[in-house]
């Protein structure tokens, strides 16, 4: 089968973020049993990383320059204009800018050509802010069935629906304007992602509670297709050091990762340092040095890795990994990750949606508030308790969100959509 993915991200190895990691490994995993052609966004500086990408993938690359913040020269204006461009459309329309900014007539126009010069059998685009560019798929593809042309299937993958971390965001704040701003930017979120649903064939949620909070908003043709790991590679492979060693990673770009990493050096490490005066906290991901120099964090105990490519070490080494996440939406990959490589986690309600639940016994699930501490605190004094429950994600790891899996699902929808 001919596939095309759509992504706005290219899928190379130090793309340092979740959803960036998931889909390249999804671009793996469809490759081995497909045509896999993939059209990627490519931004500054990132034109030299193409050809090495494909050839690790296994796929082909069709690369569509995209302008961002970090442009300069004669391509700064330009980009200047079509952000206020954007900005219009979204009052205009009601929809999020982040998801207008996306799309131009020019991006389009070469969008559709490839479309048409590579006959894919089926067409997965990721990330609801490239839902515009499904609208126009869908007008091309309703000429073509009028014109008696056979056509691809439209797939397309959320990855996180919008509006819900904006909602999460907006309980949290005591600000009365920013929490107004915040559900306005949900709304108009809920709008566009009811929309999406129309445009597409098929549309893949995460989590169950995403397909259930779009169905309630008048979306149609949901499905649960979770993001998840190359488990038959991916072996738990642990030797945790003698001395405790507490893991969070994230990218620093990502506003939940700060929150998160925010709470845990503020609330919850003063407290796991005092009771054991030999634990460390690794802090690795993109940006956590400068988030850990901007904190003014001094205690040598903690330590800001930045992106680092490997993590095996990290998570060989590691007693626990602790991600109190208060908000964000989707399922988290870091999540997944640890858990795949059986390291015991302690995590929030949010950090675990659409993974597990408390009943699996696979992790510790509290709030981001004074229980975190403490039970982090208890899950390193309890090593055997930390055992079994790495050993139950691992097992769930493999039997619900194993790569291989998910992509034999993918193949039975891009079929029968």
């Amino acid at each position: 089968m001919r596939v095309l993915l759509l992504t706005p991200y290219l899928p190379h190895a130090r793309v340092g973020h979740g959803g960036g990691t998931a889909v390249r490994e999804m671009c793996r995993q469809l490759a081995r049993v497909h045509e896999l052609h993939v059209i990627s966004l490519v931004r500054s500086g990132e034109s030299d990383l193409v050809e090495a990408t494909a050839a690790d993938l296994g796929c082909r690359i069709h690369p569509l320059d995209f302008h961002d913040q970090n442009v300069t020269g004669i391509h700064k204006p330009a980009l200047i204009l079509s952000r206020l461009w954007a900005g219009g459309r979204g009052i205009l329309r009601g929809y999020p800018y982040y998801v207008e900014k996306y799309w131009s007539q020019g991006l389009s126009r070469r969008i559709l050509a490839l479309v048409e010069d590579i006959q894919p059998d089926a067409v997965q685009i990721e990330y609801l802010q490239l839902s515009l560019l499904t609208k126009d798929l869908r007008t091309w593809k309703t000429r073509q069935l009028a014109a008696g042309h056979k056509t691809p299937v439209l797939c397309a993958s959320t990855h996180e629906l919008g509006s819900v971390p904006r909602l999460r965001r907006a309980k949290l704040t005591t600000n009365p304007l920013s929490r107004l701003m915040l559900r306005a930017q949900a709304a108009a979120w809920r709008r566009l992602q009811r929309d999406a649903t129309h445009w597409s064939d098929l549309t893949f949620c995460v989590t169950d509670d995403d397909r259930a909070i779009l169905e309630a908003d008048g979306g149609l043709h949901c499905l649960t297709v979770p993001l998840g790991m190359d488990t038959d590679t991916l072996q738990p492979d642990r030797d945790p050091a003698d001395s405790p060693r507490l893991l969070f990673v994230g990218s620093f770009g990502h506003g939940p990762n700060r929150t998160a990493a925010k709470f845990l050096i503020d609330n919850v490490w003063p407290q796991v340092a005092k009771y054991r005066t030999d634990a460390v906290l690794d802090v690795v991901g993109r940006g956590s040095r400068r988030f850990l120099d901007d904190l003014g964090v001094t205690d040598s105990r903690v330590r800001g890795h930045g992106f680092v490519e490997d993590l095996s070490d990290f998570y060989r080494y590691g007693t626990l990994f602790v991600a109190p996440l208060p908000e964000g939406g989707g399922i988290k990959i870091k999540i997944l990750e640890a858990m795949a490589r059986g390291i015991p986690v302690v995590t929030t309600p949010v950090g675990a949606e659409g993974i597990v639940l408390p009943r699996d016994d696979a992790a510790w699930i509290v709030p981001a508030d004074d229980r975190f501490h403490e039970t982090v605190i208890a899950a390193l004094d309890d090593p055997a308790q930390a055992v079994l429950k790495a050993t139950k994600a691992r097992r769930i790891m493999e039997e619900q969100f194993s790569w291989r899996g998910i992509v034999n699902r993918l193949t039975e929808h891009y079929g029968g959509g």
